[in-house]
Protein backbone atom coordinates (compact mmCIF):
# COMPACT_ATOMS: atom_id res chain seq x y z
CA UNK A 1 0.00 0.00 0.00
CA UNK A 2 1.48 3.30 -1.13
CA UNK A 3 0.99 6.75 0.33
CA UNK A 4 -0.25 9.04 -2.45
CA UNK A 5 -0.95 12.77 -2.57
CA UNK A 6 -3.73 13.67 -5.00
CA UNK A 7 -3.80 17.35 -5.96
CA UNK A 8 -7.21 17.86 -7.56
CA UNK A 9 -10.60 19.45 -7.11
CA UNK A 10 -13.25 17.20 -5.51
CA UNK A 11 -14.76 15.70 -8.70
CA UNK A 12 -11.49 14.67 -10.36
CA UNK A 13 -10.06 13.61 -6.98
CA UNK A 14 -12.93 11.16 -6.48
CA UNK A 15 -12.20 9.59 -9.86
CA UNK A 16 -8.49 9.25 -9.06
CA UNK A 17 -9.39 7.80 -5.64
CA UNK A 18 -11.43 5.10 -7.39
CA UNK A 19 -8.45 4.37 -9.64
CA UNK A 20 -6.15 3.98 -6.66
CA UNK A 21 -8.45 2.25 -4.15
CA UNK A 22 -6.47 0.27 -1.63
CA UNK A 23 -3.74 2.88 -1.17
CA UNK A 24 -3.36 5.49 1.54
CA UNK A 25 -4.72 8.57 -0.24
CA UNK A 26 -4.41 12.22 0.76
CA UNK A 27 -6.09 15.08 -1.05
CA UNK A 28 -5.18 18.70 -1.64
CA UNK A 29 -7.65 21.06 -3.34
CA UNK A 30 -5.44 24.15 -3.44
CA UNK A 31 -1.83 25.02 -4.06
CA UNK A 32 -1.51 26.07 -0.44
CA UNK A 33 -2.85 22.71 0.79
CA UNK A 34 -0.55 20.80 -1.56
CA UNK A 35 2.53 22.74 -0.48
CA UNK A 36 1.58 22.21 3.16
CA UNK A 37 1.15 18.47 2.54
CA UNK A 38 4.62 18.31 0.98
CA UNK A 39 6.09 20.08 4.02
CA UNK A 40 4.35 17.84 6.54
CA UNK A 41 4.37 14.38 4.97
CA UNK A 42 6.17 11.88 2.86
CA UNK A 43 4.55 10.27 -0.17
CA UNK A 44 5.40 7.49 -2.58
CA UNK A 45 3.67 9.26 -5.46
CA UNK A 46 2.18 12.65 -6.25
CA UNK A 47 -0.60 12.86 -8.81
CA UNK A 48 -1.91 16.20 -9.97
CA UNK A 49 -4.76 16.86 -12.36
CA UNK A 50 -4.47 19.27 -15.26
CA UNK A 51 -6.92 21.86 -13.94
CA UNK A 52 -5.82 21.66 -10.28
CA UNK A 53 -6.50 24.91 -8.42
CA UNK A 54 -7.27 27.00 -11.51
CA UNK A 55 -4.59 25.35 -13.69
CA UNK A 56 -1.69 25.34 -11.23
CA UNK A 57 -0.50 21.83 -12.11
CA UNK A 58 2.76 23.15 -13.60
CA UNK A 59 3.31 25.39 -10.57
CA UNK A 60 2.96 22.45 -8.18
CA UNK A 61 5.19 20.27 -10.35
CA UNK A 62 7.86 22.98 -10.48
CA UNK A 63 7.62 23.47 -6.71
CA UNK A 64 7.86 19.75 -5.91
CA UNK A 65 10.81 19.17 -8.21
CA UNK A 66 12.65 22.19 -6.80
CA UNK A 67 12.83 20.49 -3.40
CA UNK A 68 15.63 17.89 -3.16
CA UNK A 69 13.59 15.50 -1.00
CA UNK A 70 10.81 15.36 -3.62
CA UNK A 71 12.94 15.01 -6.73
CA UNK A 72 13.05 11.17 -6.62
CA UNK A 73 9.30 10.85 -5.94
CA UNK A 74 7.28 10.21 -9.12
CA UNK A 75 5.00 13.10 -10.01
CA UNK A 76 2.26 12.07 -12.42
CA UNK A 77 0.26 14.75 -14.21
CA UNK A 78 -3.15 13.67 -15.43
CA UNK A 79 -6.12 14.85 -17.44
CA UNK A 80 -9.06 13.02 -15.91
CA UNK A 81 -11.97 14.90 -17.46
CA UNK A 82 -12.43 14.75 -21.18
CA UNK A 83 -15.48 16.99 -21.40
CA UNK A 84 -13.28 19.96 -22.26
CA UNK A 85 -12.07 19.95 -25.84
CA UNK A 86 -8.32 20.16 -26.17
CA UNK A 87 -6.54 19.99 -29.48
CA UNK A 88 -3.99 17.25 -29.94
CA UNK A 89 -1.32 19.96 -30.30
CA UNK A 90 -2.28 21.50 -26.96
CA UNK A 91 -2.17 18.10 -25.25
CA UNK A 92 1.25 17.37 -26.77
CA UNK A 93 2.45 20.74 -25.46
CA UNK A 94 1.17 19.85 -21.98
CA UNK A 95 2.89 16.45 -22.15
CA UNK A 96 6.17 18.03 -23.29
CA UNK A 97 6.03 20.66 -20.55
CA UNK A 98 5.35 18.02 -17.90
CA UNK A 99 8.38 16.04 -19.01
CA UNK A 100 10.56 19.15 -19.20
CA UNK A 101 9.63 20.07 -15.63
CA UNK A 102 10.46 16.58 -14.33
CA UNK A 103 7.14 14.73 -14.25
CA UNK A 104 7.20 10.95 -14.55
CA UNK A 105 4.37 11.18 -17.08
CA UNK A 106 1.33 12.98 -18.37
CA UNK A 107 -1.63 10.61 -18.56
CA UNK A 108 -4.71 11.53 -20.59
CA UNK A 109 -8.03 9.89 -19.78
CA UNK A 110 -8.86 9.74 -23.48
CA UNK A 111 -6.06 7.19 -23.91
CA UNK A 112 -8.00 4.72 -21.72
CA UNK A 113 -11.40 4.41 -23.43
CA UNK A 114 -12.49 0.87 -22.51
CA UNK A 115 -12.42 0.76 -18.71
CA UNK A 116 -11.09 4.17 -17.73
CA UNK A 117 -10.83 3.64 -13.98
CA UNK A 118 -9.10 0.27 -14.21
CA UNK A 119 -6.82 1.05 -17.18
CA UNK A 120 -5.68 4.48 -16.03
CA UNK A 121 -5.29 3.14 -12.48
CA UNK A 122 -2.95 0.43 -13.79
CA UNK A 123 -0.92 3.04 -15.66
CA UNK A 124 -0.51 5.04 -12.45
CA UNK A 125 0.36 1.89 -10.48
CA UNK A 126 3.32 1.26 -12.82
CA UNK A 127 5.03 4.34 -11.42
CA UNK A 128 4.71 2.93 -7.93
CA UNK A 129 6.21 -0.37 -9.03
CA UNK A 130 9.24 1.39 -10.53
CA UNK A 131 9.91 3.40 -7.42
Amino acid sequence: MAKILIAASPGPRQLVERMLAGHELYGAESMEQAQQSLCEGSYDLIICTLLFDESKMFDLLRHAKSLPEWQPVPFVCARVKSHLQWSSIALKAVEFTCQALGAAAFLDIDNYPTDTVREMGKAIERFLACN
